[in-house]
Order: C-alpha cells, then structure tokens, then sequence
C-alpha cells in the first residue's frame, strides 16, 4: 500500500507489453484510462478500499496509450516519396552525422539526420529530420584518412543507395529491421565511395563534439597506458568503447555470462558512484553533501561513456538511489526503481522489448528483495563473503531465464565464474583503470602501477575465459521457453524465498514444493521435447546467403547438418580488415542451432569442399560435438576444407565416405540412402559432380539432396537409379544453368524445389532458364533469396507443411 508508484508502474509495463499484442486505437486505451482515474479517485475518495487495484489498470491503460500513441508517430516521411513495393532506391540526400562514427576497415557507420531527400530524377523535398542507419564503403586508404575527420555534426551531401532494413532472415537470428524501427529508424543507406560525397564540420560542435573530442582523447590515453591485450577491454569497461574489445575475447565473455562487464550498466556505474560517494565522505562530508556531489556528476560521466541506453538507464537508476540517500528514504528501493523505469519507458517504452532493459531492472528488483534475506542464510563465517555469494547466487537466478529466452544459451560455468569475476573485475580492475586514466591523464608515469596491475588482473581473466569457453559441454543451447514459463519461474522463486527466508509453517514442505518445482520448470526448459513431442521430420533449409546449409531434425531427437554456407576469402590490405568479419557459420548456423535448443550433430554431410558449402562448418565444429562425418572420397582440397578436416578429427569426430548405394534406417519411418558419388575416384581436381547426393525418406515422403552436382552427375545417378519421384528437390548449385536439366527433372519429378541462393547474387543465380525448367513442370519453388530459411514439416501421416520467415509472393 505504501508503494503505490510500484503498483502504478507495474501497470504501464503490463500496458505496454499488452497493447504490445493487440492493435487498439491508443486513444481508446487513453479513454478507459482517465475513467478509471476518475472513478479510482471517487472510490478512494469515499471508500478507500480498491486504491492499488485502481492505480494497477490506470497504469495499465497509460501504458498502452502511450506505447500506441507512440507507435503512431513512429512512421518515415522518406517513404511517401517511395514506391511501397520498392526495394533499393537511388536518391540524393543531404544533412548531419548524428551519432559518433565508428570505423571498422574499409567501413564507416553512422546515423544520418537527414533534411532533405530527392530520387533521381525528382525534385529535393525537405525532410523533417529522420535518422537513417549509414554505412560508408570506402575504397582507398586515401578515403580513410578522409573519413577520420567526421564528427558528430558534420554536414553531409551524397548519392545513396536506400533500402528498407533486413528482417531476420533465419530462425532465431537477429531481427535488424525491428531494431532499428524501436529507434525510430525505417531505412539504411548506402554510400559506395566518396567521389559524389562533400561533407563539411559543424562550425558550432557545441557541447557534445566537445565531449566527443574528450572520450577520443581518453580512449588514446588508455590506449598508451594499456598492451593491446586489454586495452580493448579498459576502454569497453570505463569508456563504454565495446567495439575496441577483441572479438575473440567478446565472444568468451558472452558465451561464460560476463558480457555484462563489457558494457556500462550498473555495475560499472555503481562502482563509480561507490568511489567517489567514499571518498568525498572520507575527507569529511556528509552522507546527504556526498550524494549530491557525486548526483551532479552522473551526467557528464554518462556523456563519457557513449550516453547508450544502458548507460543512460544505470546511471538514473543510480541517481534515483542517490536521491534517496539525501531525502534519507534509502530504504524505499523498490520506489525508486519503478521511478527509474517509468522514466526510462516514457522516454522510449520500446526499451522494454530489449534483453539489457529487462535484466537490469530484473536483476536490480530480484538484488533489492532477495540479496539481504538470502546472505543472512549463507553459511560462510565471513559477512562481506555472504553478501558476495548471495548477490551472485540472486542475479543468476534472476537472469537465468532471460538469457535463455533471448540468447538461447547459458554456461553451467557461469554461476562460478562470476562468483570469481565479478569481484575482482568491480573492486580492483575497475577502480584501477580509473585512477590509471585519471593519472594518465596527467603524466604517463604516475599510472605505471594501477595500470600494471589492472591489466595483470585482465590477463589472467582472459587466459581463464580462453581456456573455459573450449569446453563447450558445460555452455549448452537451450530453445527459448514460452511466456507462461517465464511468469512461472518467477512465482516459484518467490515462493522459495519465503521458503527459505520467511516466517511460514512447515517449513520442509514449502522448501520441498519449491525444489519439485524448480526442478521441473529447469527440465521443461532442459527438454521441451520430452514434455511437447513433435513428432515430425523438420528440415530447415538456412538463408546462408550465396552458399548451402540445411539442418535436418528426426522425432528421436537426432541431428543431421548438410554443409554450413560460406563464402571465398576476398583479397584484402591491411587498411581494409575488419574487427569482425561476417562468419556465416556463427552468424547464421549457430544461432539457429542454439535456437532450437541443438546440443550436438549426430551426422554433418559435407557434400564437397567449396568455400560456400564449408565456410561456416569451422564455427559450428569449435562450437558443438560432432559425432560423424560423412563426406565425399577426395581428399581436403583447399586450405580452409583442410583446417576443417583437422579441426573436426581433433575434437574426435569419426568420418566415413559412404560408398554409393549405402543407406541406412535413422529411426522408425525415417532412412536415407546415398546415391554418389563412388568410394573410388580418380586423381585429379575436385569438381562439383563428385557433391554427396543422397534421398531421404520421410513417413513415405522423399527429399532429394543434390549438393551442386552438374549435367554429368545427373546423368551418371539417373543411370544408376530408378528413382521415385520426390516430393522435395534441394536444387543443385543454386540453380544454375549448368545442373538441373530437362531431363534430370524428368527423371526425378518433383513437386516442390528449395533454391538456396544469395539475395543479389554477382553470379545471377538463379539461372532463367532454371526456373522456366521447373515452371513448366509445375514444380513450386522456394528460394532462400526472397523467402529467406524455409521450413518443411513432415508428420507421421505424411503431411507436409512448409514454413518460411519472409512473405510468400
């Protein structure tokens, strides 16, 4: 009753989340809103008895509102002057950098404000000031030097190339388009080259290029204090520089649950805040005079350090916190939370849609009602130990869910490392950095000491995180669980504190209830399968790009991977190399593996050794077992097949050849047989006719796997075998003019045919004449390119249904 701003802002969450779902005029939500309001205040006013209940749908009804009237608002006046049904637009636009370019190789981004707009060919329109997402491909180290010189404000004038954001192309991968429209951004640009490009400085930069001009000086003082072993890491832990931490490291961290340290959240802000709060109290002021200094320094230290949301959403939850201290309310967490998200929300309550927002307040809130309780029932003899093991125990508990529902993923390792981490990371590494940038700043040499000994403590981090992340059975793949699952986590690790903390009756049934259910809601997640049969065969052929990789799943639970995409190493100088090349294999394959919950490849058919069939398998070998190989007879014939071959025999995965004609029963209703190439072939080059071909067989359905063979291979199998007609036909080589001919579809009489195939190709795959083959023998054809991964269903009864993850034209 006394937390009548919780109530009230539980309910606007509940109202975003809702209105979220269903499509109501906000005006309508608004409406209901003020009524209740009014009614609310008549009850309470005579009644007194339903305040909570009435702040609660108030807010709820609020909060949809605003979500709706924000949605309303949240649209492109770019696309009046576009054609809806286009995609790539030529046009000419002028305006400002509004964001802080990065650069990475022979790419620059950016967010381009922008005020005026023409298609070529049409007159310049003003534009209201939309943002558009830029990238900037370079194409001489002369147009890099150039570039160095941008800065937010700068005034730009290009021809572009616009297009509408890419939505998630696979299951489970990254919806780009929907997270850029949650910033308000409904197009990317693309400017190739600088030769049509003027850009002038802002004469003004003002405040914000100032601290711009500031965070670039700090990030090369860290730079000259630091090795280039954790430079990265210091300036992703103090500046919110993450882009400067190395991508292999990157990648640890968030495979062992330690991301949260290389971003500015509240962690990194508390310590902060703790600093300076002790040391001003230190050298004599009060508890109410520290507060309030260290509360007017929250902002520019948020500014320092990229003014992100999370740094953004930390550092008024930590003002909130400081605000309590000298109103002398501290105990009042929980208001001053909900205070701290309703601000948040209001100013974007798209933010509560996003993995950082919903742990931090979830984190936050479990730390505000279970750390203190759950410490005073540790067992060890020292407090500051209790304290530590609680805090870590609570936020695991607390993000567990989370991270699985959103990442899909969650290390076993995890709990301990941060017990050990964590510490080490917010007591010493940290305050060091700080001081060693604070003195840097001053005189290299004063900073001898704090940075030795920071960065000592980094590398000993990063060794122990290198060598955990290569035990890739303790970081298993979990599929996300349903929402119900979600809110049911969350009422049994209530009722386990009280269990475990409160004052109840009966105390070992209600601690015994809640270790049953605990234990079933970790198995539900562990194996939804057990729980959901889906009895069905799922083959999932992936949008790799140019490049081939379908995932094939039985009812038994095993898994079958059909080459892994990839694409041919390009040529590159060293002005030219990014931080983070595309890696289709963990780009694209692991995600959807982790996505569907995949902990191991039972059979990885590797149907020949081109880049863009093996390019992505490397990613996928360090990151699960595989059990057997099976690939065609010829010898690895290029560098990067080599280092696969190696990889994969060094992590003990058995490979076979399987001789034509070999074939065996997966489960019952469910076998294959391989149909090419023979055991023994000539010496000679590779080709793609010696691809792995083989036929599954489906509760009575077929799907042809036909790898990139050619015009002779299809012959040669056509020869061979007296084939059924097949019900699915992966078509061979993308669709190009050299397979997939008359007689081959003659032969083999599919009713339906998958292309994959990269969405504007430079090989112009599919090839016409293709698909005029397959049109006039009534086959319905699926590409990658324009429906991205599509689906195939097979049921027990033989039914199929098909599923893609764009629009079916």
């Amino acid at each position: 009753m006394r937390r009548r701003l919780v109530v009230f802002v539980s309910g606007w969450i509940f109202g975003i989340a809702l209105a979220s779902k269903v499509s109501v005029d906000w005006r309508l939500w608004a409406g209901v809103s003020v009524l209740l309001a009014a009614a609310g205040w008549m009850e309470h006013r005579y009644f007194r008895r339903l305040l909570p209940l009435t702040l609660f749908f108030v807010g709820l009804f609020a909060g949809g509102a605003h979500l709706g009237w924000t949605e309303e608002g949240n649209r492109s006046a770019i696309a009046e002057a576009v054609p809806q049904d286009a995609g790539e637009v030529r046009a000419f636009v002028a305006g400002r950098i509004a964001s802080v370019p990065e650069m990475d190789g022979d790419r620059l981004r950016f967010t381009l404000e922008v005020r005026s707009f023409a298609v070529e060919g049409a007159r310049p329109r003003s534009i209201p000031g939309e943002r558009v997402a830029t990238r900037v491909m370079l194409r001489s180290a002369r147009e890099q030097d150039f570039v160095r010189g941008w800065k937010r404000g700068t005034k730009i004038v290009a021809p572009v190339i616009l297009e509408r954001p890419s939505p998630a192309r696979n299951p489970g991968g990254f919806d780009y388009r929907r997270h850029l429209y949650r910033q308000g951004i409904h197009w990317t640009a693309r400017i190739d080259g600088l030769t049509r490009v003027t850009a002038a400085p802002d004469p003004s930069p003002g405040f914000r290029g100032a601290i711009d001009d500031l965070r670039r000086w700090l990030g090369e003082r860290v730079e000259a204090l630091y090795p280039e072993e954790t430079a990265g890491l210091v300036r992703a832990m103090i500046l919110g520089e993450r882009e400067a931490v190395p991508p292999d490291a990157e990648e640890d961290f968030a495979l062992l649950g330690l991301a949260h340290l290389l971003a500015i959240s509240g962690l990194h802000v508390g310590v902060f805040v703790g600093s300076i709060y002790e040391m001003l109290k230190a050298i004599g002021l009060t508890r109410e005079k520290a507060a309030g200094a260290v509360l007017l320094l929250l902002p520019p230290m948020a500014l320092l350090t990229g003014a992100g949301a999370p740094v953004v959403r930390a550092s008024i939850m930590a003002g909130f916190a400081l605000l309590a201290v000298i109103l002398r309310r501290w105990r009042d967490g929980l208001t001053f939370l909900a205070v701290a998200a309703w601000v948040l929300l209001l100013w974007n309550p798209y933010q509560l849609f996003q993995p950082g927002f919903q742990l931090s307040f979830a984190v936050t809130l479990a730390l505000l009602v279970g750390a203190g309780p759950v410490a005073g029932i540790m067992p060890f003899p020292w407090t500051w130990l209790n304290r530590i093991a609680a805090v870590t125990l609570v936020a695991q508990l607390a993000s567990f869910p989370l991270i699985i529902f959103h990442f899909y993923e969650f290390s076993f390792l995890s709990w301990g490392i941060n017990l050990a981490a964590v510490p080490v990371v917010s007591l010493l590494v940290i305050p060091l950095a700080m001081l060693a940038l604070a003195l840097g700043s001053v005189h290299e040499g004063l900073a001898f000491f704090p940075a030795l000994l920071s960065s000592s403590a980094l590398s000993a981090l990063l060794k122990g995180t290198d060598f955990l992340a290569r035990w890739s059975w303790a970081h298993p793949s979990w599929s996300p669980p349903p929402v119900w699952w979600l809110a049911a986590y969350a009422v049994v690790c209530f009722q386990g504190l009280v269990a475990w903390t409160g004052d109840v009756r009966r105390k070992a049934l209600h601690r015994t209830a809640f270790l049953l259910m605990m234990f079933g809601l970790v198995a539900y997640a562990w194996a939804p399968e057990v729980f959901v049969r889906e009895r069905e065969v799922r083959i999932a052929f992936l949008d790799v790009g140019q490049g081939d990789c379908a995932v094939i799943e039985t009812p038994g639970g095993q898994v079958i991977l059909v080459d892994g995409g990839g694409r041919l190493p390009l040529p590159r100088q060293d002005w030219q190399r990014r931080r983070k090349e595309h890696d289709v294999g963990r780009d694209v394959v692991v995600p959807y593996l982790k996505y569907r919950g995949i902990r191991e490849i039972d059979y990885l058919v590797i149907t020949h050794g081109d880049a863009d069939h093996v390019g992505g398998l490397g990613a996928v070998a360090e990151r699960f077992p595989v059990r057997r190989v099976i690939r065609n007879p010829h010898a690895p014939g290029s560098e990067v097949e080599r280092r696969l071959m190696r990889l994969l025999e060094e992590r003990g995965a058995a490979v076979y050849t399987a001789p034509r004609g070999s074939g065996w029963s997966l489960e019952p209703g469910v076998a294959w047989q391989f149909l090419h190439p023979e055991r023994e072939v000539s010496p000679g080059e590779k080709t793609n006719d010696d691809s792995v071909v083989f036929l599954l067989y489906a509760y009575g359905r077929t799907v042809l796997m036909t790898g990139d063979i050619e015009k002779g291979a299809e012959r040669e199998i056509a020869a061979a075998w007296n084939l059924p007609p097949v019900d699915w036909l992966k078509v061979a080589h993308h669709g190009s003019r050299t397979s997939t001919h008359s007689a081959w579809l003659k032969e083999v009489h599919p009713a339906q045919a998958v292309i994959s195939v990269g969405e504007h190709n430079r090989f112009g795959h599919p090839a016409p004449e293709v698909l005029r083959r397959l049109e006039e023998r009534g086959v319905r054809i699926w590409r990658t390119d324009r429906h991205g991964a599509v689906t195939v269903r097979i049921s027990p009864s033989g039914r199929m249904r098909v599923e893609t993850m764009l629009a079916t034209d």
